[in-house]
């Protein structure tokens, strides 16, 4: 039995009848006795007349309509299968209902047409006009038109054929010139979701539009290209595995955005379309591999969180196995499985980065900063593909640009990463109290001095402070902190550059002179030394006077070790705290058991 309409006046009757075939609508009079029966199938219409898209109108081409999206004046179809025949398509108008703005399909199913009716204002008629699909990525566009014998005729694009096959200008989007008349049909078809927001553009407007954006673009590689090459020549010299992972890193997220807009199939793949149909899970599965290495290094998480380190593992060994099985040839598995992942990957970053401040690690604020704008960025780049965020400047830039902020505060990152080593590189070098030079400092300084072959040699001083255990027992060990610094700074400003002032320990300084320190220099810095040590220091009104007794030895003959001349010029430090103090001796033998003192004739 045929379901009938049978409540409402004529005019209702003919909408209904366009919109809902599958009903066969008669007049109310023939079934007046049924209205008040059948109100709530009136109500029911209603709705879905209001639910139910209307038929694209007719589209004006003219000027002030050069760079708009068209999605929502344009008549849209579902092939479900993907196999009916575009002749058969073109042949079925009632298959195209208001497109409504749709400018992707999601991860749906099936091929998605569109279908443009148009007719051109008298100003624009000869002009040239250009149709433009700029999806982020699409594997089989194809295009239908009529040709000058008023047939239509196919043009096949998208991934799937050859960069230069597959559009009718040279860029990287697709770009197809708009005949005199329409109608026009678009028809996209991709595994993974579709995406196709359709604009008119002038000739004129499009070529200032695609100047404009190569420029863009090419900005924000020119940064990420910058970062790689500061980042890598500091991984060079640091050698610290956290920055050859963030070079990797970024050049992965560089190559991605590449392909993602166009230019690796402009550029690199113009003759291999099948490696652009791979690099949409080729490209993201490597930029999230060298993502997970950045963040077992960054974070040490074998240290400091091991079970969170093992699912890194398992992570990285998922995103191996994803590239092997699409280079293997597999599409739909890969990409499930790269889709699949993603959530918890994300949730498990999150989570080491927030562990990882918590238990205060600075960069960890960096980190989360980084990673929650590229989010962003990766949240408007997947609604796109949906289609449920329609093309602008916005959408389109959203994920360079936030991926351009994440890896700049990436490096701001690294750079706290450089000033912490840095800092534990100077702590382990410097003495805490006198900010001098500590043994390990005099250590490295005298294996430089003694692996440079000097013929001269060079010349090493043990300073010991006299009186100075007086300071300490009458007026407290704070007050003798104040006078060791201050000694120290004064013993400072008695060598050259060069040379180095090291505390050994409790009131004891070691000078070492550099090898081009002549004798005349030598004996300046003694002199100067006694000089400054025997001057009183003031601290909170009070007078300390000290001095110093000082040793001297000679790299080689009193020593080819730190340690051997230390001990030579100890004894020559003693012997002149035996002279009284406040005075320098020199050492008297050689490890030769020569006797070489004529150097040290010091007056």
């Amino acid at each position: 039995m045929q379901n009938k309409l049978v409540i409402f006046p004529r005019p209702i009757q003919m909408q209904l009848a366009s919109r809902c075939t599958m009903l066969r609508v008669t007049c109310c009079s023939a079934y007046a006795p049924g209205y008040l029966f059948c109100l709530p199938l009136l109500l029911l219409a209603l709705l879905l007349m209001w639910i139910a898209p209307a038929h694209a109108d007719e589209l004006l081409i003219e000027r002030r309509l050069s760079g708009a999206v068209i999605n929502d004046r344009m008549a849209a179809a579902t092939d479900v299968t993907a196999r009916t025949p575009w002749p058969q398509m073109l042949a079925e108008p009632q298959r195209f209902t208001s497109a409504s703005g749709r400018s992707g399909a999601g991860l749906e199913s099936g091929a998605h047409w569109l279908k443009l009716d148009f007719r051109r204002a008298e100003a624009e008629r000869g002009t040239p006009w250009w149709l433009v699909v700029e999806p982020l990525n699409l594997y089989d566009l194809r295009l239908y038109r009529r040709n000058a014998h008023g047939e239509f005729e196919e043009l096949v694009s998208g991934e799937r054929v050859s960069f230069a096959a597959g559009r009718e200008r040279e860029w990287r989007q697709y770009a197809f010139i708009l005949p005199e008349h329409g109608p026009v049909y678009l028809r996209a078809y991709d595994p993974g979701g579709a995406s196709f927001p359709v604009a008119l553009w002038h000739q004129d407007d499009l070529e200032h539009h695609e100047r404009l954006g190569e420029l863009l673009l090419g900005s924000i590689y020119g940064a990420l290209l910058a970062m790689c090459f500061y980042n890598f020549f500091l991984a060079l010299s640091l050698r610290d595995p956290a920055y050859g992972w963030y070079v990797a890193t970024t050049l992965a997220l560089g190559v991605f955005l590449i392909y993602l807009h166009g230019h690796a199939a402009q550029w690199w793949w113009r003759d291999w379309p099948q490696w652009v149909a791979m690099g949409r899970v080729v490209l993201p599965s490597l930029w999230g591999l060298a993502l997970a290495g950045f963040i077992m290094s960054f974070f040490r998480t074998r240290i400091y969180l091991p079970g969170a380190h093992r699912l890194l593992q398992v992570i990285v060994l998922s995103y191996l196995f994803i590239i092997a099985m699409r280079l293997a040839g597999a599409h739909a598995l890969p990409s499930l499985m790269l889709t699949i992942q993603s959530l918890p990957a994300v949730g498990l970053v999150f989570y080491i980065a927030i562990r990882r401040w918590h238990q205060g690690m600075v960069g960890a604020r960096y980190f989360l900063s980084a990673y929650g704008i590229v989010m962003v960025g990766t949240v408007i780049f997947l609604l796109r593909i949906c289609g449920l965020l329609m093309p602008s400047p916005l959408t389109e830039l959203a994920m360079p640009v936030t991926a351009t902020l994440e890896s700049l505060v990436f490096s701001l990152a690294l750079a706290g990463r450089i000033k912490n080593l840095r800092h534990a590189s100077e702590v382990a070098f410097i003495d805490e109290l006198t900010g001098l030079p500590n043994r390990r400092a005099l250590e490295q300084r005298f294996k430089l001095y003694a692996d440079s072959k000097a013929d001269q040699g060079f010349s090493l001083l043990t300073v010991d402070l006299d009186k100075f255990k007086p300071v300490n027992d009458f007026w407290g060990h704070a007050e003798g902190d104040q006078v060791l610094r201050a000694l120290a700074q004064r013993m400072q400003s008695c060598v050259r550059h060069e040379d180095l002032v090291a505390r050994v320990g409790g009131d004891e300084f070691v000078v070492l002179l550099s090898p081009s320190a002549s004798k005349g220099m030598v004996s300046t810095v003694v002199n100067r030394l006694l000089e400054v040590t025997r001057a009183p220091v003031h601290i909170s009104g009070r007078s300390h006077s000290l001095s110093a007794s000082v040793g001297l030895a000679h790299y080689p003959n009193h020593g080819c070790s730190l340690a051997e001349l230390s001990r030579y010029a100890d004894m020559a430090m003693y012997e002149a705290k035996r002279a009284g103090g406040d005075t320098w001796r020199a050492a008297t033998g050689t490890i030769r058991n020569q006797t070489e003192c004529s150097y040290w004739d010091i007056q």
